[in-house]
């Protein structure tokens, strides 16, 4: 009885294991990105504009070529790379890190700060001010205090 015991252990962990396998390939090959993911990211070589928004006969050699590295499980990194490889630098939307594309993500950036900083400064600047309240006279004052102590018990 223990052998048949260990033979349907044996045979159920053989299945298990198996399973596991073929699981694991079909999410290595699932696709990681899709066309519409990249196409925003991508610009068409010919006309200047995002692949999304080209009809041109450039644009329609490179979504080619994404579909194709799509259907081989590349991913989105990978794409990208193997564009710039094939197109140059200009084909990313994009602009680098370092460089004068720097300034590409530093200005909008500096804008949107010092916008900030003038809202709140006017803000702080033109902010109402309430006026002091007027000195109460000595009339109303003593019968203020009158009245006040009325109430004290």
């Amino acid at each position: 009885m223990s052998g048949r015991l260990g033979r349907l252990l044996l045979a159920t962990l053989a299945s298990a294991l198996v399973a596991c396998t073929l699981a694991q390939a079909a999410i290595a090959c699932t696709p990681q990105t899709n066309l519409p993911d990249i196409e925003d990211e991508v610009m068409c070589t010919i006309c200047g504009t995002l692949l999304a928004e080209s009809d041109s006969p450039q644009a329609e050699g490179e979504r080619t070529l994404i579909r194709n590295m799509i259907e081989r499980c590349d991913s989105k990194e990978q794409i990208k790379d193997a564009l710039v490889a094939q197109y140059g630098r200009n084909v990313l939307a994009t602009p680098s890190g370092h460089g004068f594309d720097l300034l590409a993500w530093l200005v909008p950036g500096l804008a949107i700060g010092v916008t900030l900083c003038a809202l709140v400064w006017l803000g702080l600047r033109h902010r109402p001010q309430r006026p002091a309240p007027a000195p109460i006279d000595d009339s109303d004052a003593t019968r203020l205090d009158e009245d006040m102590s009325r109430y004290d018990l």
